[in-house]
Parts: C-alpha cells; sequence; structure tokens
C-alpha cells in the first residue's frame, strides 16, 4: 500500500512537471511568436524610414540594416548582413569607417560626424552619420547602431546661401563704396555749383512758395547777409509784410497760379537800402503731384541799362529832332537855292549862246584873243555843268525829302512789266549812243500784272540803268524781267569796275558814292539809290545789289504782283 502510494505521488508530480514543462513551452512558444512579431514590425519600421540605418557586433559585423541602406549600397541584404566593412566598401574607406567604429566601442556614448560617401549610382554624397552603442543583457557593450542622414542639398544650399552672402556681402561693399563715391561728388558739384551760383554777379533766390521763406540766395541778392529764416520780401523789398496779390507786381503770385514761367520788371532795394530797377526771371518748381512748391527769381540789376537806354532814346529823339530840322533846312535851303540856281543856269547858257555866235567868230584872225576865248567858253560850259548838277541835287533832295515825309501824290495804276522795261529802255537809248557799250534786255513772257506808280518806278530803273553805263567802259549792260514766287524781279547787269564789298552795305545811303574810276571823282548826287529804295519800298518791293569789284554788279528790284501786293504803308521783307 504504501509502495503504491508512493508511486502514485511520483507519477502526480512527473505530471505536474510534465504540465509544467509543456506549459513552459507553450510559454515561450507564445514569447518567440510575440519576439518575431516586435522583430517584423522594427524592421518594418525601419524600412519606412528613408535614411539609411545599419547595425553591427562588436568584430565589425553587419547584424541588419534598413532597405534604404542597401539601396545607398547597390547590394542585397544577403550581401551586407554577415559581412565586415572591408567587404562592402573601398579600403581606403573601409578604414576610415572602422577606426571611428572602434572609437566608439571603446569610449561609448554617441559619435557624430560628416563624410562623403559614394552611391551605388557612382554619385558621392554629403553623409551625416549618428552613431551609438547598445548592451546586452549584462549591460555590456554589444555592438553598435548607425543613421545616416543624407545632407547633400543641404550643403549645396549652404553653398549657395554662403555664396549669396559672399555676394551680398561684396554688392553692399560695392554699393557703400558708390555711395561714399556719390557723396564725395555729390559734395564736390554742390561746392561747385555753390560757387558757380556765388560768383554770378546778378542775384539767383530760391522761395518756399507757401510761406515766402528764403531756401537759397547767393551773394549777389544776399549782400553777404545771412538769409536763414528771412522772407523774399524782406530780403528783396526790406519790409517787414509780404507783396499785395492784387497789385499784381510780385511774379511769385502769378507764376504760383498759372505754373508758367514769366518776367518781369520790378523795383527792389539793395543791401544798402538803395532803390534798384531790376528785371526779374522766375520759374516754378514742381513736387511729384504737379503743385508749385518753390520759386526760383532769376534777379537782373537793369538799373544802368535802363538809365543807358534812356540816354539812348534822350539822345535818339534828339537825332530825331536834329534830323528833322536838318531836313528841313535843307528843304528851306534847296528851295531858296532852287530859284537863283535856275536863273545862274539860264543865263549861264545865254552868255555861251551870245559869246558863241557874237564875239567868238571875231576872234579867229587874233591868236591871243582866241585862247582866251576858248579859256571863256571852257569856264562858262563848266558853270553850267556845275548849275545843272546843283540844280539836280536840289532836286533830288526836295523828292527824297518828299518821299520820306509822305508829301508825294502817287499815281497807282495796273501796268504790265513788258511796258514797263519797253518806255525804260526807249528812254536810255540815248546812253547807249557809243558802240563800246551794248544794251541787252530779256523779257519773260506771260508775267503777272502790277499795281504802281509808272513813271516813279521807270525813274527807279533809269537810275539803275544809267548807274549801269555810267560804271561801264566797256561791255555790256543787260536787263532781264522774270517772275519770282509771286511776284516780279527787274535785274540790272552790268560789265564795270564793280563795288568794293565794304561799301556795298552803304550804297542806298543819302550821299554814299562809288568812286567812279574812269572820271576818277564820284558821279551824281548821291542820292539817286536812296530815292529808288523809297520809291521800291512804297510799292512793298524790295532793293538790293550783288558786285564782284572789277567785273560787274547787278541791281534787283522784286515787286509784288497786283494780286499778292502788301498794304499800302506795309513795310517791305
Amino acid at each position: 500500500m504504501i509502495a503504491e502510494n508512493t508511486l502514485y505521488t511520483l507519477l502526480i508530480l512527473l505530471g505536474a512537471i510534465l504540465v509544467a514543462l509543456v506549459a513552459d513551452l507553450i510559454r515561450r512558444r507564445k514569447a518567440e511568436d510575440s519576439l518575431k512579431d516586435r522583430v517584423h514590425i522594427l524592421t518594418t519600421l525601419a524600412d519606412s524610414i528613408p535614411s539609411p540605418i545599419f547595425y553591427k557586433d562588436r568584430e565589425g559585423i553587419y547584424q541588419g540594416c534598413n532597405t534604404a541602406f542597401l539601396n545607398m549600397l547597390g547590394r542585397t541584404r544577403e550581401e551586407v548582413v554577415g559581412k565586415s566593412v572591408y567587404d562592402i566598401s573601398p579600403k581606403h574607406l573601409a578604414e576610415v569607417y572602422e577606426k571611428a567604429d572602434n572609437d566608439l566601442l571603446r569610449k561609448g556614448g554617441v559619435q557624430r560626424y560628416e563624410t562623403q560617401v559614394k552611391f551605388a549610382d557612382g554619385s558621392i554624397h554629403e553623409m551625416f552619420f549618428t552613431k551609438s552603442v547598445f548592451h546586452d543583457e549584462k549591460s555590456e557593450v554589444a555592438g553598435l547602431l548607425g543613421v545616416m542622414l543624407d545632407i547633400t542639398e543641404r550643403k549645396k544650399a549652404e553653398e549657395k546661401l554662403r555664396l549669396a552672402h559672399e555676394t551680398l556681402e561684396r554688392k553692399v561693399e560695392e554699393r557703400t563704396h558708390k555711395l561714399k563715391e556719390a557723396e564725395k561728388e555729390s559734395r564736390t558739384k554742390s561746392d561747385f555749383l555753390n560757387t558757380v551760383i556765388n560768383s554770378i554777379n546778378h542775384g539767383i533766390v530760391v522761395i518756399d512758395a507757401k510761406d515766402h521763406t528764403i531756401k537759397l540766395a547767393n551773394k549777389a541778392a544776399s549782400g553777404g547777409r545771412s538769409t536763414e529764416g528771412m522772407h523774399c520780401f524782406e530780403l528783396l523789398h526790406n519790409r517787414g509784410t509780404p507783396c499785395v496779390e492784387d497789385v499784381g507786381l510780385c511774379p511769385m503770385h502769378q507764376v504760383t497760379k498759372t505754373g508758367e514761367p514769366c518776367t518781369t520788371m520790378h523795383n527792389h532795394t539793395s543791401p544798402d537800402g538803395e532803390p534798384r530797377f531790376v528785371e526779374i526771371h522766375t520759374y516754378p518748381v514742381f513736387d511729384e503731384n504737379g503743385e508749385v512748391v518753390q520759386i526760383i527769381d532769376n534777379i537782373m540789376d537793369v538799373t544802368s541799362r535802363r538809365l543807358a537806354e534812356k540816354a539812348l532814346m534822350d539822345a535818339k529823339d534828339l537825332a530825331e529832332s536834329t534830323n528833322q530840322h536838318m531836313s528841313e533846312f535843307l528843304d528851306t535851303v534847296s528851295h531858296e537855292l532852287r530859284t537863283p540856281m535856275t536863273s545862274v543856269q539860264g543865263f549861264s547858257k545865254l552868255i555861251q549862246k551870245s559869246f558863241c555866235d557874237r564875239f567868238a567868230p571875231i576872234t579867229s584872225e587874233n591868236a591871243t584873243l582866241r585862247k582866251a576865248a576858248d579859256r571863256i567858253e571852257q569856264n562858262l560850259a563848266i558853270v553850267i555843268s556845275e548849275s545843272e548838277r546843283m540844280v539836280s541835287l536840289i532836286n533830288d533832295q526836295l523828292d527824297l525829302s518828299k518821299l520820306q515825309s509822305g508829301r508825294i501824290d502817287w499815281k497807282m495804276t495796273r501796268l504790265a512789266p513788258a511796258e514797263l522795261i519797253e518806255r525804260t529802255l526807249k528812254a536810255v537809248t540815248p546812253l547807249f549812243s557809243e558802240d563800246d557799250i551794248s544794251l541787252i534786255s530779256e523779257v519773260e513772257e506771260g508775267l503777272p500784272m502790277l499795281t504802281g506808280d509808272p513813271d516813279r518806278l521807270m525813274q527807279v530803273l533809269i537810275n539803275l540803268i544809267s548807274n549801269a553805263a555810267k560804271f561801264t567802259q566797256e561791255g555790256t549792260v543787260r536787263c532781264r524781267v522774270a517772275r519770282e514766287g509771286e511776284g516780279v524781279l527787274f535785274a540790272v547787269s552790268d560789265t564795270g569796275i564793280g563795288i568794293p564789298e565794304d561799301q556795298i552795305d552803304h550804297i542806298f545811303n543819302k550821299f554814299k558814292q562809288v568812286q567812279n574810276d574812269i572820271t576818277g571823282k564820284p558821279a551824281g548826287t548821291g542820292l539817286g539809290l536812296p530815292i529808288s529804295k523809297e520809291i521800291v519800298q512804297h510799292h512793298g518791293g524790295r532793293i538790293w545789289a550783288e558786285s564782284v569789284f572789277g567785273e560787274g554788279s547787278t541791281f534787283y528790284v522784286s515787286l509784288p504782283a497786283e494780286e499778292n501786293k502788301p498794304p499800302e504803308g506795309a513795310d517791305a521783307p
């Protein structure tokens, strides 16, 4: 019985041990399954991380890695796990990695550094390594875990940022230098401008358009005084109140309202208190909204000029008055002289005729008397010639005086240019009776009609043609009539002595004559051309001359056609 109980107890104990073993086996199996699940989760988690991850044992043998690490190396898991760094990296890099691993395993802790890694595609990447040791259940270092972060783009960005920063610093330095140079140049220009402004001998003032304060004034305007806080009416008028706008004398009010520059004459007071007459050229200065904010006054002291102008006007009035008196005197003298000169001329001719008819014949037999008679005839001829010249001079002077004073009775009518030149040529034919000078006329057909005094216009043309004949010893005098624009142009040319260049501008002045090299003396009265000029200008025309000294001259008369004739009294161009 005892033996059976012992056996039963052993069987029960054995059963309990067996149950315990089965239970332990079941527990272990569950733990292994749980561990496998956790390992699977950790592996999946590691593979989902884009950064390469690896772990090694103490001997440097890879125990595992994630997919990113395999992709980086271009290898399979079987080609990495169980291998050393020398199996998967070039020797020179493997030595670097091994030395870093050994330092970490020896010292423990965490290791961080940057280095370059060659990827499977041959590209070089900048990588940031973070490695730390892990321990076993005995708390001893069992291996190391490494995480690699690709910082290539960050490095590129940092390099770009560095370059951008350097570029920015360089540009800032260059800009600063340019600003300093510009500031220096601006100061130089400002100093130069101030020097220029202060060297100008007339006043320049810049005025605020709102409060009338002086913003700038050169020395000529300020007289060397400080203008800070001063108003324009204090500086320019030496008074304490602004100009009255209604008076309209102050250019500031005008320019502020219109926005347009203006020029005014104004009474100012000089810095020493003397009244001055000034001419002010005023200009507006606008802001970005187009409003007048400042006024620039360019002030020129014209006191001396005004005094000179007044003196000139007084002298002009005196000259005109004197000229009027002289003209009146010449008219009076001419009138007074014309009658006795006519008598002298008449009696001289009568004496000459009586002498030649009655006395000269009886001296033919006496040589002494004949010689005296010839001398008397020559003297009488000179008296008659000079008296005729004096009568002509008196008549021309009276004629010119009437033209200038408007006392001529003009007989205006329609006339054809061809008829006018034909009548003129008939009148001057006797001047060309000798064979040495020929007269040629050229008249264009279809010329427009003129309106004028035919006798006076003939007087002009006869004077020009007779002058041409007078100053031409041999050759040709040519009269041309042609259309000129809307008018008619008369031209009288000769091949005579010509007019010196220094005299041609004065030949239309009274008593101005060209020296006649043929006779050695001036010919005529010196009034023919001034009279011709007055007549042509009265007809709205123009008269002028062109000449080459020693080769000849051409005188032109331009007259407007009938429909283009300017109003009577209008000035010729």
